[in-house]
């Protein structure tokens, strides 16, 4: 039913904005695909039928033509929907792009600009490479990683999903840079930094998407940092302001639209974040309202290979179902 029911279809229903958030795009039969912490990542041949699937329901849009059209007052879509992408993983390049193409589909990149063409890891991706590749007794012997197994109490070598993401949501409780600092004294690259490879796209590829007129370029952060109270004020210039600057230089663009890590933000953040960019996406979960839509905390759906594998899951998942 939620295939052929759900607002997504209902011919009657206008004025809204859907915004899809994607993170990777891998072939089950990928490495790194393995490697990837629960609710993060999508099959190729899945996101093609997503863009299928949204193209037979919704006007796809540009992220960017929408605020410009809301922005100067001009029409706007009855149904609309955005496809975005968290992060800038080389996996986009590789698997999504060529999708995007085919299917002549925009998207927008919220690219980590500081971390572009590095042998950058998110910290969630060295926890997940630690627990699944014999790091758990090496996180035993630093305080902060030891609590957060606490919450688990996993085996090595007997490893779920559940239990990476317990530990994952247990660190959430510490700074970035706490995190990062307890990771290095273990020196986690010993146990896992092959086994992760290369995770973001360097600027070529970048361009090469952004040339392509289908991809608007974002920004979400210099680094990655939860933009909270534990953030100094110029951290968080440097985060929103000089990461505009960094993509600006290395792309040529106008770098109108921003991402906020991880959802979190403080009023701070979001003050600094109207004053240098025309939008701005959450994590929290919703359909915007063109009419009252707050273009800078404009609300978006999560999806992933576990709740979107099909069409009848992803029908309900945009519903607003699951």
């Amino acid at each position: 039913m939620a295939n052929t029911l759900g607002p997504h279809r209902n011919p009657v229903l206008s004025g809204r904005l859907w915004i899809l958030m994607y993170h990777r795009v891998l072939p089950r039969d990928d490495r790194r695909f393995s490697l990837e912490e629960p609710g993060m990542v999508v099959q190729p041949e899945t996101f093609q039928m997503h863009l299928r699937e949204l193209k037979r329901h919704f006007d796809l849009v540009s992220l960017a033509d929408w605020v410009n059209a809301k922005d100067n007052d001009e029409p706007l879509p009855q149904k609309a929907c955005a496809v975005t992408f968290d992060d800038g993983w080389l996996d986009n390049y590789e698997y999504a792009f060529p999708i995007l193409k085919e299917e002549s589909a925009p998207a927008t990149l919220f690219a980590v600009a500081d971390k572009i063409g590095t042998d950058f890891q998110f910290w969630p991706n060295i926890i997940v490479g630690l627990m699944f590749c014999d790091g758990i007794g090496a996180m035993r012997d630093n305080a902060v990683l030891r609590s957060a197994l606490s919450s688990c109490d996993p085996v090595s070598g007997r490893v779920s999903g559940d239990q990476v993401a317990s530990v994952i949501k247990a660190l959430k409780a510490h700074t970035d840079l706490d995190i990062f600092h307890a990771l290095e004294s273990i020196g986690w690259r010993k146990y896992c930094g092959e086994h992760l490879g290369c995770a973001l796209m360097g600027w070529q590829q970048l361009n090469e998407m952004r040339g392509s007129g289908l991809v608007t370029v974002g920004s979400h952060t210099n680094t990655h940092r939860r933009l909270t109270s534990s953030v100094t004020l110029p951290d968080m210039e440097y985060e929103i302001v000089d990461s505009k600057r960094k993509l600006q230089r290395e792309t040529g663009d106008s770098i109108d639209l921003f991402c906020f890590p991880n959802g979190d933000y403080n009023q701070e953040a979001l003050d600094m974040v109207r004053t240098h960019y025309r939008a701005a996406v959450t994590t929290r979960r919703g359909i915007n309202l063109n009419r009252s839509a707050n273009r800078h905390e404009l609300t978006r759906i999560g999806i992933h290979e576990d709740i979107a594998s099909n069409r009848r899951l992803f029908g309900a998942r945009i519903s607003g179902w699951v």
